[in-house]
């Protein structure tokens, strides 16, 4: 270490790194920055080649836990606090270290710059955290949607009767099982009064019911049934066992556990699901061979999708975003396990072509 850095290191001071928020004690190269910050401008001033590059427009908040992510808006943003490359050199003649110094910070800048003139798929526009008014919309009315036609008034009259009945006659095997048909009957209308799905033919629609209900009717009543706690209730627990087989109610309490905390988040992944086109359980067709447009299909599930991600980096900084986002996934593969297991005993088919049969008699009887 050379003079100078011994010298600026010597006052101490409690603070955090200009760059990405780290504590941090000493100044670095111009600026307060912690040691990490310090090591990767040092690097990244001391490389000669290859441009660097944003795929969100230059426009990635920089912080703690997404500093390694994006080395062009970190680069950036140690320049834009004052750091510079004159105190890297190690003693030298005063003009050699103020001409390398010259030469380190217009490489560095060089290559941030060069980035713009690089063509790159940009996933996620400049407008990445941000919802229009017609998103916000849109969220509004998958949410008011599900409100209204989930049943969740039925849940909680469900728990009350049940608890006005002596202990031994709550929670039986025909009352529970009946509260099930009814409850996932409720959720699947849900979908079906959505108006992107209405926006889709009586033939696509119908071929959609089929070959999602398990999943849509599945997390949406796991999402009801976590905020009134059933399975902690050991009849209750029992009695599904008996209906759905415990390998079944076993990863139906995982999923229940798993879900979102926020119950926006849950509703648009029902949305995302009531618009699948590929199936994972081998009790059924590909559901896109059987869809007269199967390409209006994926844009609706796909600028679901879309929304989910916005909604989610709006609320939450883009590393939660993203964990959360994985959680959806991890969420439906234990509703695909779930599903899977249902499916050996004759109750649960019974109960799905139930809500099948109820669901085209309604959509008849409103046509």
């Amino acid at each position: 270490m050379n003079e100078t850095d011994i010298t600026r290191q010597q006052k101490t001071t409690a603070s955090t790194c200009k760059v990405c928020g780290e504590s941090a004690q000493y100044s670095y190269y111009g600026a307060i920055v912690c040691r990490s910050c310090k090591v990767f401008f040092r690097r990244n001033i001391l490389k000669k080649s290859t441009p660097l590059r944003c795929d969100y427009d230059g426009n990635c908040e920089i912080n703690i836990n997404n500093r390694r992510i994006c080395t062009y808006c970190r680069l950036t943003k140690c320049f834009a606090v004052g750091m510079t490359s004159d105190l890297i050199r190690g003693p030298q003649t005063a003009k050699h270290r103020k001409a390398e110094s010259r030469s380190s910070t217009v490489t560095a800048l060089a290559r941030i710059n060069e980035a713009s003139l690089i063509p790159t798929v940009n996933l996620l526009r400049a407008d990445q955290s941000t919802l229009s008014v017609d998103q916000w919309n849109q969220i509004s009315n998958i949410v008011h949607c599900f409100d209204t036609y989930s049943g969740f008034a039925f849940v909680e009259n469900f728990v009350k009767e049940q608890d006005t009945l002596p202990l031994k006659s709550r929670f039986k095997y025909s009352s529970v099982s009946n509260f099930f048909t009814s409850v996932m009957t409720s959720v699947q209308l849900v979908f079906e009064k959505n108006r992107d799905f209405l926006s889709l033919s009586a033939h696509d629609r119908n071929t959609l019911l089929h070959h999602t209900v398990e999943y849509t009717t599945g997390v949406g009543v796991a999402s009801m049934l976590c905020q009134v706690q059933l399975f902690a209730n050991p009849s209750f627990f029992n009695s599904a066992e008996l209906i759905f087989r415990p390998p079944a109610v076993a990863s139906f309490v995982r999923l229940i556990d798993q879900l979102d905390p926020d119950v926006s988040v849950v509703k648009l992944m029902c949305a995302i699901l009531s618009f699948m086109t590929s199936r994972y359980t081998t009790y059924s067709s590909t559901v896109a061979a059987n869809l007269s447009d199967v390409t209006a299909v994926i844009r609706i599930q796909d600028m679901y999708g879309d929304l989910v991600w916005r909604y989610l980096l709006y609320k939450y900084n883009y590393r939660d975003a993203v964990l959360r986002f994985f959680n959806l996934i991890k969420c439906f593969f234990l509703m695909n396990d779930s599903i899977a297991e249902a499916y050996e005993t004759r109750k649960y088919a019974d109960m799905i072509n139930s809500v099948i049969e109820s669901t085209e008699h309604m959509s008849t009887f409103e046509g």
